[in-house]
Order: C-alpha cells, then structure tokens, then sequence
C-alpha cells in the first residue's frame, strides 16, 4: 500500500529547506513514500490531488513569504478558486518565524487558514516555530512532528 507525503516547503535562507527535508527523512523511515520540493517547484495543478502534505513556510521581512513560494501563494490567494479545490488534502501547517516581529509567522498563519478556506482538512493546529525561543525553533517543531506522526 503506498503512503504519499508530499512536503512542499517556502525557504528565504534554506532554514525551512532544512526541516522539510528533514520531515522527508522520518517519513520515509515510517514507510511514506515522500517527495519535498520548494513550493513554486511544485506544479500546482498537482495540489488538489495530494492527499497528504506539510507545508512548512518561513515569515520574512515584516511578514512576507519566501521568493521560492511567491508564485504558489499569488495562486492561492485567487479569489476565483473554488471553495471545494482541497477537499481531499489532509495538511498540517509549520511556520518559522521570529517573535520579535510584529508579524510573527503571518506567512504560516495566513497559509493554514486559506487552506482550510479550500476545503483542505488540517490535522494539527499550525506549528509556530520561534528563533527567540531559549531552544530555538526545534522546540515547536520537535512536539508538532511528534504529534503529526502520531496520527
């Protein structure tokens, strides 16, 4: 039986490049068949047919996406989609960011929410990583995926 993961991610300085490749490793060890790529890599007419994804998105600036997920996010803010587009998507959203910004992972926090807009399924509140946090991001990003495989 296969198990599709699919782990798109939306990296300015390859930090959340990083954790997706890493979600890509554990899930092959847990027996997923999995594919990580940046988000504008992704052909997007692919996304509704994904049953399975992780996004992981860092904030930039004063709150903007990732140069390798401008293209992916302009789509799904489209007004015009249908409201059915993700009905069969299960998803769970990682945010990396920096709580000494007003706009503390907006990106993540906007992204899980025109997910669900789209009929996608979210299976864990999103993961809110923090650099100002004494363990750094890992400490949120520990507990999420220990939570995500338990599903």
């Amino acid at each position: 039986m296969s198990r599709p993961l699919l782990v798109l991610y939306g990296s300015q300085t390859g930090t959340a490049q990083e954790v997706a490749e890493r979600i890509g490793r554990e899930g092959a060890r847990l027996h997923f068949n999995t594919r990580v790529t940046s988000m504008d890599s992704f052909p997007l007419t692919e996304l509704p047919a994904s049953t399975l994804t992780v996004y992981v998105a860092s904030t930039t600036g004063q709150g903007e996406e990732p140069d390798n997920m401008k293209k992916t996010w302009k789509f799904l803010l489209r007004k015009n989609l249908p409201t059915d587009s993700l009905l069969t998507q299960r998803f769970g959203v990682l945010g990396l960011g920096d709580s000494s910004y007003p706009k503390f992972n907006h990106v993540a926090k906007k992204l899980s929410r025109r997910l669900l807009q789209l009929g996608g399924v979210q299976l864990l509140q999103p993961g809110l990583g923090d650099d100002q946090h004494d363990l750094g991001p890992d400490f949120v990003i520990d507990s999420w995926l220990e939570q995500f495989w338990g599903l």
